[in-house]
Order: structure tokens, then C-alpha cells, then sequence
């Protein structure tokens, strides 16, 4: 078997590890001039351009992971593949939710959302299995809401979460996890929190921007 990674960031980096541990083979485009790495093969080139795509050959891959940073590069990436290629397999990472269903009409075969898959992980971490699926049976549910521009959240910082009734568990932003009480809120992050379905509700409609 042999995948094709687009990007060597964390995400990229990690995936490829874990496919070389399975003596996967792994070819890795990104933008950078890399250092060598064993097991890896590196090409330098950028992926959001057209013209990189027009003598690429897929032909030779059975998966191709999107591991980018920006959502409209990789929408585009994954439109450029699956044009070449019906067949091949797609992974893609989004880093914003609104992605989702574009990668997936772009012709993604699986979207991996980090947001609500850091989540789940962070929740998991802070509570342990055991309270995690005692607060799904007590109703407690994981949101994960976009600070828009307007937002009354812009500003705050994660502790001060708390007083609203609320569990905040992150915020992303720009690909990063933040989970220190200390870290202000921004515009166009994103903000993981647990609750129950009505303090969610009453939390979205006085702090979230309508859309």
C-alpha cells in the first residue's frame, strides 16, 4: 500500500509515523524544502496551484491524506484529486466544521473534523471513560459553537467560562488547541463546552452570533 500526504505539519507529521510504523510506504508533498526523514519520501511543491496537479500521477497511490491548514486549500486539493482519480481514497482534515459538507461534496471519502474529534479526546482526558459516559447517561452534551465577529465571548478568557453554567473544554484557533484558563477568546476561533441540552441552547442564543 502506499498513501500520498499533503502537508507535513502536526497532523501530517503524526499520520505519517503511524503509516511507516505499519510499513505503510508514505510520499509527502509540502511547501517546504524538508530534511530527510527515514521511511518518508518528501516533494517539494505546492499543492493549491493548478499546475502542480496537471502531470501529478495518482495513478501510483491508494490513499491520499489532506493534511492542510487552511479548509479552502483543502477543498481545492481534494477537488484537484478526485478529478484525476475516481477511485482513490481521500481522507481529509478540517479544521473549521462549516468544511465539513464541502469537503464531502468536493469528493472527500472521510472528513475528519478536528474540533469535535480534539473534543472528544479532551473530555475523555479531563473526565476519564468512566464520567464520560455517565455524563452522556446525565443528558450532558459536547458543543462546539464559532465566535463570529459580534460575539460577547470575544475577549473572555476560558475561566471565566464557568460562571455561565457551562464546561469549557478548548478553543481553536487558526489549527491550535488552546485549553489554558488563562487564554482570551478571539474572533474566528472556535469554542468547545459541555452542558445539558437547555443550558447549551440558552448559551448559544446569548452568546453566539445569529446566523
Amino acid at each position: 500500500m502506499k498513501v500520498l500526504i499533503l502537508g507535513y505539519g502536526d497532523v501530517g507529521r503524526n499520520v505519517a509515523e503511524e503509516l511507516i510504523s505499519k510499513d505503510i510506504e508514505v510520499v509527502v508533498v509540502d511547501i517546504r524544502d524538508l530534511k530527510p526523514t527515514k521511511g518518508i519520501k518528501f516533494i517539494r511543491g505546492d499543492v493549491t496551484l493548478e499546475s502542480f496537479w496537471k502531470d501529478f500521477d495518482l495513478s501510483r497511490f491508494n490513499a491520499v491524506v489532506v493534511a492542510l491548514p487552511e479548509d479552502l486549500h483543502s477543498v481545492f486539493c481534494v477537488l484537484m484529486i478526485r478529478n484525476k482519480n475516481k477511485d482513490i481514497e481521500i481522507y481529509a482534515r478540517c479544521n473549521s466544521s462549516e468544511y465539513v459538507e464541502k469537503l464531502y461534496k468536493a469528493g472527500a471519502d472521510h472528513v475528519i473534523n478536528l474540533p469535535v474529534v480534539t473534543a472528544e479526546l479532551i473530555i475523555s482526558e479531563i473526565f476519564g471513560e468512566e464520567i464520560r459516559r455517565r455524563l452522556t447517561f446525565e443528558n450532558i452534551e459536547v458543543k462546539i459553537f464559532a465566535i463570529d465577529e459580534g460575539s460577547k465571548l470575544i475577549g473572555t478568557k476560558i475561566e471565566n467560562i464557568r460562571k455561565l453554567g457551562i464546561i469549557p473544554l478548548a478553543v481553536f484557533c487558526n489549527g491550535e488547541v488552546h485549553i489554558s484558563e488563562s487564554f482570551k477568546i478571539r474572533k474566528n476561533c472556535q469554542i468547545a463546552v459541555a452542558g445539558r441540552s437547555e443550558e447549551l441552547v440558552r448559551f448559544e442564543a446569548e452568546y453566539m452570533v445569529p446566523q
